[in-house]
């Protein structure tokens, strides 16, 4: 641990990764438990990441009608990738007004942590749903030209954020779930019903994503405090 903090100026998060493999290793050798008096470095805790309007405006502006279904998709059900790469026409209620996560044992597909569960979704997302055309033969709500499973969904985001025009390195799958659950927080869902929503284990894991609204600055402009106002 030592060594590849000072040789490789690895950060703290990287060497509890290598501490992790390292311990997993000695176990399958039948030496459990020797890295347990190990005192890690403490890990870093980064920010959740989430699009600006701005950001979606000019996305969603760039994208095919097909194109704006997947993603929106993404962004009104925090689902992960894969859970929308197995998302099948089954798994939507258009009377409910919800989308399931279920498990695709031929597909080799479960939830993570076997959990299935079922969110409640905006309208705006089923009346995009409802009008999504189906392929012929194919179970999947966005299937591959073939009828498989679509497999290149990042590689979609980033053509369109540069057909708009933005940082194509700024886009990825990851940053519409993390916009979902701090939006959903921020618009005053309790963090137990998010952390269903977002299939977390641990209440923990959804509390991250409680970060500081960023476009404050012209509600903080109207505040007005007395005996500052004509200070600058």
């Amino acid at each position: 641990m030592v060594h590849l903090k000072k040789k490789h100026q690895l950060d703290n998060n990287t060497v509890i990764h290598n501490i992790i493999i390292v311990a997993q290793f000695l176990k399958k050798q039948g030496r459990a438990g020797l890295t347990r008096s190990i005192d890690l470095p403490e890990a870093i805790r980064s920010l959740p990441e989430e699009y600006s309007d701005q950001d979606l405006q000019a996305f969603f502006a760039a994208c095919t009608k097909d194109e704006q279904t997947l993603f929106m998709t993404l962004l009104l059900t925090g689902f992960r990738e894969q859970e929308v790469v197995h998302l099948s026409w089954n798994d939507i209620s258009f009377n409910l007004n919800t989308v399931r996560v279920t498990a695709k044992p031929d597909l080799g597909f479960s939830p993570k942590r076997w959990e299935e569960r079922e969110v409640p979704v905006q309208k705006q997302l089923i009346e995009l749903l409802k009008i999504h055309p189906r392929k012929d033969g194919s179970r999947f709500v966005f299937p591959s030209p073939r009828g498989n499973r679509e497999l290149h969904m990042l590689d979609k985001c980033k053509a369109i954020a540069e057909r708009a025009k933005l940082s194509p390195a700024h886009f990825h799958l990851r940053r519409f779930r993390s916009t979902y659950a701090t939006r959903m927080l921020r618009s005053g869902f309790d963090v137990r019903t998010v952390q269903h929503w977002m299939g977390h284990k641990s209440l923990e894991t959804t509390m991250r994503y409680l970060s500081p609204a960023k476009d404050v600055h012209e509600r903080l402009d109207k505040v007005q405090i007395a005996g500052l106002l004509g200070a600058v």
